[in-house]
């Protein structure tokens, strides 16, 4: 009988060692798309998002990989659980449904970018009527914008490909957070800088958050985890920290 208990608890022990392995060797993909400041292959710590996203989930006990993917891809793997967290996102009704919304990490304003010296006036989504608007393939900038078919949208690939063809006279306008417009004119192409202005008022604030796949079981406890640890680096000055490395106000 001793023996047979000896051979029992060994067993036991291989079994809860071996699931301890499983569980410390798991490691969370979170995915953005090429965002520049919030996320991007070339920048520090891969963007403002993916930074801090990285660093309050460290801080939170868990370990984490990150990747940098094609808009379509990020959004048709958190509808299928492929990619267990999405940073950089705005709040979007249809995305609450694949992912579960993490409390906001930072805060831009979301504006229209003119010509300087164009005569385009902003008041209200039906003013814009009569212009064409660049717009980025499947991006997310406001739920009433984002819905108004009456407007006239040309999609492009990226803000910096929009604000070109606005420079250049193609379209109208174009839009983006705030941030984004001025990393791309003054890192990406500051001849832009001469060329375009925002678009008074803007059109929006929009929070940025992090989520996590509903298809995972354990969504909302890594959400809970998140904002404890989130809530830990606004208190002790960690995070405006963090967010001063990349000059984000």
């Amino acid at each position: 009988m001793s023996i047979g208990k000896g051979v029992c608890a060994w067993l036991i022990a291989i079994f809860v060692f071996c699931n301890g392995v499983v569980v410390a060797e798991e490691r969370l993909l979170v995915v953005a798309d090429e965002w520049p400041p919030f996320s991007g292959e070339g920048l520090p710590g891969r963007g403002i998002s993916i930074d801090v996203t990285r660093a309050v989930l460290e801080r939170a006990g868990y370990e984490v990989d990150t990747a940098i993917l094609p808009w379509s891809r990020v959004v048709s793997g958190a509808k299928s659980g492929e990619y267990d967290i999405v940073t950089s996102l705005f709040l979007d009704a249809e995305m609450q449904k694949s992912v579960f919304y993490s409390e906001p990490f930072f805060e831009t304003q979301v504006q229209f970018v003119r010509q300087k010296g164009s005569d385009i006036a902003y008041d209200g989504l039906e003013s814009l009527q009569s212009y064409v608007i660049a717009v980025g393939a499947g991006f997310l900038y406001e739920a009433s914008f984002d819905n108004a078919d009456y407007l006239n949208k040309f999609e492009v690939t990226t803000t910096l490909q929009g604000l070109q063809m606005v420079a250049a006279g193609r379209v109208d306008l174009t839009l983006d957070s705030a941030h984004v417009v001025r990393h791309s004119m003054q890192l990406t192409d500051d001849a832009l800088e001469d060329q375009l202005e925002f678009l008074e008022p803007a059109l929006t604030k929009q929070q940025i958050h992090m989520a996590v796949s509903r298809l995972r079981p354990d969504h909302a406890s890594i959400v809970t985890d998140f904002n404890a640890a989130l809530a830990d680096m606004r208190a002790d000055g960690s995070l405006d920290a963090l967010l001063k490395k990349h000059s984000a106000d």
